[in-house]
């Protein structure tokens, strides 16, 4: 019996694997996250629910006694909502080399998640029409003179991109960081166009600081990002490095309230907006409470955010497997048909076989298996990135 631990990372993604025993003559499936048993995921890997006390294939195709399962990839019966990424690619996330975190994230998110979410990304500023452009979507990619792309179902499977997520991660491959924040002008051009996508839609919202970029603005130095931020010889208490007469400019100044007034619109739309503060944006957390709040996704403590730290990818993907697990989360998975031999059915969480037996197992009834106990809370935690119903093998009951 092989052992292993697998790394937690984004939430939830659930695929029926069936088909009859068999030995021999096939060629085997690949192994679950694309990894052989006893890889653990790298050295910042965190333990998954099972540690190592649940058996673990090495593949699809290899069962707990090391036999020799035959398996098919079958879908389940889903309603994918879409997840929309509005990302900050200002300047300032050079810094730490934030964006290639933020993107790298995202990408393993969607390949995690496979075909459980649609997926949608814009980002700002459009910098190839100057620093302060409102932006626009990216992925799917929109033709001139053509409606914006709607969103796309994932298609990942066993920790591998498909077109799809290729897609995606080829998009926000292409974009460096630079420019300004222009955060509210950007939400008010994609509004409408994420209005028009129909279905069960989430915004995340990912920035390192203060929106700015407003034309028509003028502040205090108590509002000037350029003071708060301490920028270069910017002092919060010290003359107002906004003010063109200090050779400065307006569009630093903090763009609040129509900012909140943008997301304010979202949420009234019946789109929720998660807030994700990234390295960088701690100087402006009570406005980032009040972005989430307005969003409708607080998370009913301080913050109210998702406040992300370090610089690690770790700490990122912790912060979007949480919102994920809020979209997609379910301990109850409906299959496509009835499995042929209910005691050749297995649940698999990140990897490792959870036993059936006891509170914390799962249940087979039809074509519904249910999660329960502490097992489930896993999944709605997001602390699991992949729930799989695997026939074919015998049962872990213990």
């Amino acid at each position: 019996m092989v052992r292993s631990r697998a790394s937690l990372v984004p939430p939830v993604v659930a695929t029926l694997v069936a088909g009859a025993a068999a030995c021999g003559g096939y060629e085997r499936a690949p192994g679950l996250r694309g990894q052989p048993a006893g890889d653990d995921g790298g050295a910042d890997a965190t333990p998954s629910l099972l540690g190592s006390s649940g058996p673990v294939l090495k593949s699809c195709g290899t069962g707990p006694d090391g036999g020799v399962c035959a398996c098919a990839d079958e879908p389940l019966v889903l309603d994918p909502p879409t997840l929309y990424f509005v990302l900050d690619h200002s300047g300032s996330m050079i810094v730490g080399d934030k964006w290639t975190t933020v993107r790298d994230v995202i990408g393993s998110l969607a390949v995690g998640l496979g075909p459980r979410a649609k997926f949608g990304a814009a980002v700002f500023p459009a910098a190839a029409a100057g620093e302060c452009a409102p932006g626009g979507q990216i992925f799917p990619p929109s033709y001139v003179g053509a409606p914006t792309s709607p969103p796309v179902q994932g298609d990942g499977a066993f920790g591998q991109p498909g077109p799809v997520d290729t897609g995606l991660i080829d998009a926000l491959g292409r974009i460096v960081a630079t420019g300004g924040t222009p955060t509210a002008a950007t939400l008010e051009a994609l509004l409408p166009i994420v209005q028009g996508f129909g279905g069960k839609t989430y915004v995340v919202l990912a920035t390192d600081g203060g929106p700015n970029c407003d034309a028509a603005a003028s502040c205090t130095s108590a509002m000037c990002t350029l003071n708060i931020e301490s920028d270069n010889s910017c002092t919060p208490t010290g003359p107002n490095c906004c003010d063109p007469a200090n050779s400065g400019s307006w569009t630093a100044c903090l763009d609040a309230q129509p900012t909140i007034d943008a997301v304010t619109a979202f949420a009234s739309a019946g789109i929720p907006v998660y807030v994700v503060g990234v390295p960088g944006s701690e100087p402006y957390a009570q406005l980032l409470d009040q972005l989430a709040i307005a969003g409708g996704t607080a998370r009913g403590s301080e913050p109210q955010y998702y406040a992300v730290s370090t610089y690690d990818q770790q700490a990122l993907a912790s912060a979007m497997s949480k919102i994920a697990a809020q979209v997609t989360g379910s301990c109850t998975l409906t299959l496509d048909h009835v499995p042929p031999v209910p005691d050749q059915v297995n649940v698999f969480l990140d990897g490792s076989a959870l036993p059936q037996a006891g509170p914390d197992g799962w249940t087979l009834s039809g074509t519904t298996v249910t999660v329960l106990g502490t097992s489930c809370q896993a999944i709605l935690d997001g602390n699991v990135i992949d729930v799989r119903v695997v026939a074919g093998c015998p049962t872990v009951a213990y």
